[in-house]
């Protein structure tokens, strides 16, 4: 009883009701069914040339450069896999708070690109299996990444979305 009640209040304070719950699965089901079609690596390299018509490279490795911003997309079809990266710094030169902030941005503020740090270099990045993105997701990626680059050492933001926090 005691979980059911808690499970109520939860769903309560979420704002959901059973009917809710219920549409939202709807929707998603739907949604999922509409999108079943696979993203090819050669479409997903199309819509990047569109963004950026400097790109250039080859299958699977494609750099390319929007407002200032140099980027790679890497993907393997093989694997389902695809990431956007840009270096943004070398991580012996950042300090402790810029290391704090790039960890607060990655819970609140980075949505769905991320900050990564390999090799000695912080990036922005975003990563996501390539069969299952859309063309708004890729322009998305593109964008928040590109934000996250430009806007490290200030407001460490992918300029979609924040979810706050204590600081």
């Amino acid at each position: 009883m005691k979980k059911g009640l808690l499970a109520a209040q939860f769903l309560l304070l979420a704002g959901l009701s059973g009917g809710a719950l219920a549409y939202t699965e709807k929707q998603a089901e739907k949604q999922a069914t509409m999108q079943h079609r696979t993203m090819s690596q050669a479409s997903m390299e199309k819509v990047v040339k569109q963004l950026a018509p400097n790109a250039k490279g080859e299958k699977g490795f494609v750099e390319f450069t929007l407002k200032d911003v140099r980027m790679y997309l890497i993907s393997d079809a093989t694997h389902d896999r695809m990431r956007i990266v840009a270096p943004v710094a070398e991580y012996k030169s950042l300090t402790e708070p810029h290391l704090h902030a790039v960890l607060e941005s990655n819970f609140h503020k980075a949505l769905d690109a991320r900050y990564a740090v390999s090799d000695g270099i912080l990036y922005s990045m975003f990563i996501h299996p390539l069969s299952s993105l859309t063309k708004t997701q890729i322009k998305s990626a593109v964008e928040q990444v590109t934000n996250l680059a430009l806007s490290f050492g200030t407001t460490y933001t992918s300029g979609v979305l924040d979810y706050g926090g204590k600081q």
